[in-house]
């Protein structure tokens, strides 16, 4: 509702187009660099017969769960940051040679998410990333090595990529109710969901979604715990 002179209509969407665009990116390579290390980790360990050894050891298993989940994490989110850095250079190498015709400052515009707007939304991608993890360890106990537990994280990808591309240029809130309701079932669309919503101001978008979340990574970190403390995790297989 409000008229701002002397910015390029042109230069203000590519902003945002850029701003809408690189969360999704980095979602789509930080859940698929860490679902398929938690899963190769796992994986590894059964294939190699190593996975015996390390249970018997005087020790948690859920400490044995949580030192795989927060490894991956730490190894995704460096990948996932030096990944950014070369995209944004990428296309930084074509932009510099358009003129932009001005420049516009988005948080003078509102445009950008406050300070518990980004705490919302980093709550909102943790959650979400622990619960992909959690995924992936289940999905790779079924395997027998490292490239059947490849082959069954995959399936999760099509959950992971749809929705992020789809929300990169689709508003959910103009969508039929249906196609809203699998959005906002996927838990993997979240973080999309909530980056649009906290920019906006819709703090309650963004704290729903994180509730929802939240119980759908204690049902799979539940699932995935009760899993490590069988012996069932030695034993079970998944073959068609």
């Amino acid at each position: 509702g409000k008229i701002i002179e002397g910015i390029d209509p042109r230069v203000l969407s590519s902003l945002v187009i850029s701003q809408a665009i690189a969360l999704p990116i980095t979602m789509l390579i930080l859940l698929t660099y860490s679902m398929q290390i938690a899963a190769t980790s796992v994986a590894m360990e059964k294939e190699e017969k190593t996975l015996e050894t390390l249970l018997t050891l005087p020790m948690d298993r859920f400490a044995i769960l949580a030192g795989k989940l927060s490894g991956s994490i730490i190894v995704a989110g460096i990948g996932a940051l030096a990944y950014m850095f070369g995209f944004n250079y990428y296309i930084g190498s074509f932009t510099s040679a358009i003129p932009s015709g001005g420049s516009a400052d988005l948080v003078s515009l509102g445009l950008v998410p406050s300070l518990f707007g980004y705490l919302l939304l980093g709550v909102s991608l943790f959650v979400t990333l622990l619960s992909a993890l959690a995924l992936a360890v289940i999905l790779s106990a079924f395997a027998q090595d490292v490239r059947s537990a490849q082959s069954l994280v995959s399936y999760v990808f099509p959950f992971v990529f749809v929705p992020s591309i789809a929300l990169m240029y689709l508003d959910i809130n103009i969508l039929p109710f249906w196609l809203k309701v699998v959005l906002y079932a996927i838990p993997f669309s979240q973080p999309i969901i909530a980056s649009k919503a906290v920019t906006m101001g819709d703090y309650l978008t963004a704290g729903l979604g994180i509730i929802y979340v939240t119980a759908f990574t204690l049902v799979i970190m539940y699932a995935a715990s009760r899993l490590f403390a069988t012996e069932k995790i030695l034993t079970v297989k998944l073959r068609f």
